[in-house]
């Protein structure tokens, strides 16, 4: 007979009892089970064009008026968020799983952008901005002599 070995995690019970703990208050004030109001972080690339910035985000299920984009010289912030609309909530529903989606997130920018000229697209889930860098004021500039 072959003895089975466990290996032990001291934290197993901790994270047990936290599950347990985190049911009964959320059962206690009804709040949504917490995958209904998780946002989430959406995939994306930023890549450095020269003159610009091209940031790709995935946002599967979104439409563009879900959307919402804000810019700055230093950083673009974007969220999205939808809900389920009030005629599908009146179904039988075996399992309702879709309810609710939210991305959201801010991106840092390596170089000053001009936020006038931020153009943005979306296209089968996938959300393409391009950001026009400034150019630096301090470039040297040849002087000629009068």
């Amino acid at each position: 007979m072959a003895k089975e070995i466990r290996i032990y995690d001291p934290f197993e019970e901790m994270r047990r009892l936290r599950r347990e703990m985190d049911e009964m208050f959320e059962s206690m004030f009804l709040r949504p089970k917490r995958e209904d109001w998780v946002v989430r972080s959406p995939l994306s690339d930023l890549v450095d064009k020269g003159d610009s910035f091209e940031l790709t985000v995935e946002l599967p299920g979104m439409n563009k008026e879900d959307i919402h984009i804000e810019a700055d010289k230093n950083s673009i912030s974007i969220s999205a968020e939808r809900k389920k609309a009030e005629e599908e909530k009146k179904k039988n529903y075996y399992y309702c799983e879709r309810s609710y989606t939210g991305y959201r997130r801010a991106f840092g920018l390596p170089e000053e952008i001009d936020p006038e000229t931020v153009d943005a697209e979306f296209k089968n889930g996938v959300l393409t901005v391009i950001m026009k860098k400034v150019k630096p004021k301090g470039a040297k500039k040849e002087v000629k002599i009068k």
